[in-house]
Formats: C-alpha cells, sequence, structure tokens
C-alpha cells in the first residue's frame, strides 16, 4: 500500500478508483518520488502521474509544447476531492533515464558534445514559439505580461529586489558587494536593449531537469516555471551550474560549448557577456531574498564571481572549435 504522504491517507487502490474515474485503467502503480510539494507515480512503466495538494500549473504551460521535441506529452490533468481534502493531478509521459546532472562525469567528451548539439536543437524548437508580453523574473514571473521593453521590464524587476533586499543584509562587507552588484547591472542596463520579442523559455533550465538515456538526449522535464522572455534568458542557469558546480567532477563546459555553437543565432546578440552576468547577478539577489542569511555567504561569494570582469562567462562564449 502507497501513500502519498504520512498523513494524506491516499493509497494505491484509492489512486486506481480515481484514475478510472478520469478514463485512465491502469495495470500497476509505482511510487516514483516526492518532495513536500507533489508526489510521483509511475504508471505501467509508462506514465508519470503527478499529485498535489497544490495547483499544478505546469498542465497548462506544458500544453503549449506538444509540438517540440523531447518535451513530454500531457494525457490529462485536472482536480478531484477525496477524504475532505481537494488533490491536483497531471498524467504524462515518462521520460526514462537519468538527469544529466547524476550522469555528467559518466560522459564521453563526443557524448558531451552531441547532447549539446540535442539541446540546442530543443530549444531552437522551444524559442520558435512567441508570446505577445514579456514575463519577467527568475523560476516565477515577478512582473507577469509585462507590456515594456526587455530592458525596461528588467529595471522595474531591478527596483523590485532592491527594495526586496532592504534590511535583510546586516554584514557591511555583504552590502558593500550588492551594491556593486546594482551599480554593474545599472551601468550595462542598455545591454539589454537589443531584443527579438517573448520566445517561450523553459525557465528552469538546468542539468536536474535535462534527462539523458543511452548516451543521449532523452526528454526535458518539470515545466511549471514556463514563461515567456528573450532566449538568451533561458541559458541563465546551464551557465551557473556549469560555472559553479555542486558537484566536482560533473563538468559541462564541452556540452554547455557544444549548445552555445549549435544555438540560432545566440552568439550574435550584442553584449551577450553582460546580458548574461546582469542575468546571474539578478539571480543571486533573488536568492538573497528568497533564503535571507542562511545564503548570504554563498551568493555574496558568486555575486563576487560575477562581478570578476574576467569571469568564466567570458571564457565559455568564446568560439568552440571541436
Amino acid at each position: 500500500m502507497i501513500y502519498i504522504s504520512r498523513d494524506t491517507g491516499l493509497t494505491t487502490s484509492k489512486i486506481h478508483e480515481i484514475l478510472r474515474t478520469q478514463g485512465a485503467d491502469v495495470d500497476t502503480i509505482e511510487f516514483f518520488q516526492s518532495n513536500s510539494r507533489i508526489t510521483d507515480y509511475l504508471l505501467d512503466n509508462k506514465y508519470i502521474l503527478r499529485i498535489s495538494k497544490s495547483i499544478l500549473g505546469e498542465g497548462i504551460k506544458q500544453s503549449r509544447v506538444e509540438s517540440v521535441s523531447f518535451a513530454p506529452k500531457i494525457h490529462s490533468f485536472g482536480e478531484f476531492d477525496t477524504f475532505n481534502q481537494r488533490y491536483y493531478y497531471l498524467i504524462s509521459d515518462y521520460i526514462e533515464g537519468s538527469d544529466l546532472w547524476s550522469v555528467a562525469g559518466k560522459l564521453t567528451d563526443e557524448q558531451k558534445y552531441n547532447i549539446g548539439r540535442e539541446i540546442a536543437g530543443f530549444l531552437n524548437g522551444l524559442h520558435s514559439i512567441s508570446g505577445a508580453s514579456y514575463d519577467i523574473g527568475h523560476y516565477i514571473p515577478t512582473i507577469p505580461n509585462c507590456k515594456k521593453t526587455w530592458k525596461d521590464g528588467h529595471v522595474e524587476y531591478v527596483e523590485y529586489l532592491k527594495k526586496g533586499l532592504s534590511g535583510i543584509l546586516t554584514d557591511s562587507k555583504s552590502k558593500n558587494i550588492i551594491s556593486k552588484a546594482f551599480d554593474y547591472i545599472y551601468e550595462n542596463i542598455s545591454a539589454l536593449e537589443y531584443q527579438e520579442g517573448a520566445k517561450l523559455l523553459h525557465n528552469d533550465f538546468h542539468p536536474k531537469n535535462i534527462i539523458i538515456f543511452n548516451g543521449g538526449l532523452a526528454g526535458v522535464i518539470d515545466w511549471e516555471c514556463s514563461q515567456f522572455g528573450e532566449a538568451d534568458f533561458e541559458l541563465a542557469h546551464l551557465f551557473h551550474w556549469c560555472i559553479y558546480p555542486s558537484v566536482k567532477d560533473n563538468n559541462i563546459e564541452l556540452l554547455l560549448k557544444s549548445v552555445m555553437e549549435n544555438l540560432n543565432n545566440i552568439t550574435d546578440i550584442p553584449n551577450i557577456e553582460k546580458r548574461l552576468t546582469i542575468y546571474q547577478l539578478e539571480h543571486e539577489l533573488n536568492q538573497l531574498i528568497w533564503h535571507g542569511k542562511k545564503q548570504e555567504k554563498e551568493r555574496v561569494q558568486r555575486i563576487k564571481g560575477w562581478l570578476n570582469p574576467n569571469n568564466k562567462i567570458y571564457t565559455l562564449l568564446e568560439k568552440p572549435m571541436f
């Protein structure tokens, strides 16, 4: 008997009953993974059933990418009530494999290059889907449906970050570095004037959401953060996972260079290095707002790294030679 969590009492037999009411009758249900918000089950080794007590926004968001290669297809999503509790569910394709981060140290250089090329193809397809306006922010749109330009939207975002950080930090050295981060953004904000229009982004595109099987790209999961922005904003997570890896041996520089080499027109964007640096600084500042002093040392140290004139963004953007 499998429970979603210790306090729900939602059993496997109950899940079978719920699936039948949704027109989905399956033979086997196996626990797959869970966290504080969601529980995933594997259905007949073909589909993933996600259940949560909170609304699952990825249903609508994932339906926008049905035509994109490597995006899992949504088969059903909705809500149900049981035990005086409302639950939200989503059924999507199961993508067999392991996340890129867990296998990165075992991949050959050839595999890394080929996966980078496949990732670029996936992103080229995703970014061909356009929107009417921007959603500004990391993970969730701080400024949704922004009718302003990309630059002006980020000016507003930076003001939000500045206000949010007010009173959080007490260490004078940290405050000084944060001040320098804002100075850099304001001095270089004109780098964001170039825009091609709102493109559909995954917006949480990092190695744990990229699934690898047999040395190749199998799919991209977890679409709940998807929003519209400039295409180069998508690269922010890949860059900071590459430059600040949590596992020493997980070197994905070659893979990232392959992505950059095969992405449509990305390296032709004027001041791309400054744009990516601004995105990284915004990300660290946003994390400081969310986590405060618990991550102050780590985030401030990273900000110092991004502010270094010779930061690794510039090295990774050099034209790769394969």
